[in-house]
């Protein structure tokens, strides 16, 4: 496993438990919009009796809004779709994808990507995926890494799991006529005693 500066997975893994959380509240909250006109008998608060208030007044009532990045059980658009299949056991919760701004390249700014001979640099994504699964952490961890390392990435050494299960990182660098570009990502997994809750989330050339 290789080693790298801790920089280079820093800025995903800061990002793993605030992922994992809105992935999980993204989906309730559809949950919610599909199924919460048809409760009568749901204990009320302070959000929900005052959407009736409003409705009967004949003002506007308020409406769930959502990252329009993220998509609830499907890839986002601009998401990668040959980046992480989804393994065999799990199902897709949530995913994001949003431009990074610019190739990671030394000496260049962010803003004004160029490589060597002064083209333009390949376009990143962020990109976070949520799935669940039934399986053990340990399985949950070898999928991860058997897809990965099949799409060329590497293992490297993971921040602290910072409350999660099980955590590990992977870099993938390629060359191009713009230089090197650096992908990387951090998976996680969640296990909450009834299922494994699995975030792959980094940074990687946009499609």
């Amino acid at each position: 496993m290789s080693v790298v500066p801790r920089s280079v997975v820093r800025r995903v893994s800061a990002r793993r438990p605030a992922a994992l959380a809105a992935a999980v509240g993204l989906v309730l909250a559809a949950a919610g919009c599909a199924t919460g006109g048809g409760q009568d008998g749901s204990a009320p608060t302070t959000e929900g009796s005052a959407r009736p208030a409003a409705a009967a007044s004949g003002g506007p009532a308020d409406l769930p809004t959502f990252d329009p990045s993220s998509a609830v059980a499907r890839y986002a658009d601009g998401f990668p779709p040959d980046l992480f299949p989804v393994p065999e056991g799990a199902t897709l919760l949530a995913s994001s994808a949003r431009p990074a701004g610019g190739g990671e390249q030394k000496g260049e700014q962010e803003d004004e990507p160029k490589g060597k001979d002064g083209g333009k640099a390949p376009a990143l994504t962020q990109v976070t995926l949520n799935l669940a699964s039934q399986l053990p952490t340990e399985k949950v961890m070898e999928q991860a890494r058997t897809i990965l390392v099949g799409q060329g990435f590497e293992e490297i050494e993971a921040p602290d799991a910072g409350g999660l299960t099980a955590q590990t990182a992977f870099l993938r660098t390629t060359s191009s006529k713009a230089g090197e570009v650096q992908e990387s990502l951090v998976v996680g997994v969640l296990d909450d005693g009834e299922r494994r809750l699995a975030t792959i989330s980094g940074t990687v050339k946009a499609p």
